[in-house]
């Protein structure tokens, strides 16, 4: 799995179109069920706007499975969607946003309303701040003591870290490595060992 981007923080936008106040907030939410909550949350803090829509991209952001979006009231695919297609063409994966709208009395029309939906999420997107998300593979390394010093300098090449040891006839590392590099390393290991040391998925 490729590394991705996530949001390193909450943002809040607010901007006003023809009278109405769209409040966009955006949060990193790794799950569905992080982000039920978020949106509650924020639909809790709103209890009087007139509509609290909602898109996510839960997980990986190649994932349909972490897809979401509402309208909550407003006519259909004219919020939820805008706002998920700025969502999902950013890239960026764990994150939802919700926009609270206050009516100002003056209608948008469903053209309207897409882009002042869409454009309250981009506007909160350009102040995103995000970090990049490596998915790690644990692996079980059984080994001789000659070889601790060798196995230890490999995994620390490929940006991995040892989370365990267990030291009797032979020593026993559980190591943690980006999977984009679970290959190389499994591929190092076996020139350094010769094949001497056994390789397990933990």
């Amino acid at each position: 799995m490729k590394p991705y981007s996530i949001p390193a923080a909450p943002v809040v936008v607010e901007q006003i179109v023809k009278r109405s106040q769209f409040i966009c907030y955006i949060e990193h939410c790794p799950t569905k069920a992080d982000a039920d909550a978020f949106i509650r949350r924020i639909s809790e803090k709103h209890p009087d706007a007139n509509h609290n829509c909602w898109a996510c991209v839960a997980g990986n952001p190649g994932d349909p499975a972490g897809y979401g979006m509402s309208d909550d009231g407003e006519p259909r695919g004219c919020a939820g969607k805008p706002m998920f297609n700025v969502l999902h063409h950013s890239g960026i994966g764990e994150i939802c946003a919700v926009v609270s709208r206050y009516f100002g009395g003056i209608k948008l029309g469903t053209g309207g309303m897409a882009r002042a939906y869409s454009s309250s999420v981009q506007l909160a997107m350009d102040q995103l701040d995000t970090r990049v998300k490596i998915n790690y593979a644990r692996i079980a390394l059984t080994l001789p003591y000659s070889l601790l010093k060798t196995t230890e300098h490999l995994i620390s090449e490929v940006e991995g870290t040892v989370a365990d040891a267990e030291y009797a006839a032979d020593i026993q590392l559980i190591a943690e490595i980006p999977e984009s590099m679970e290959e190389l390393f499994q591929e190092r290991i076996r020139e350094a060992s010769q094949g001497t040391i056994l390789y397990q998925k933990d």
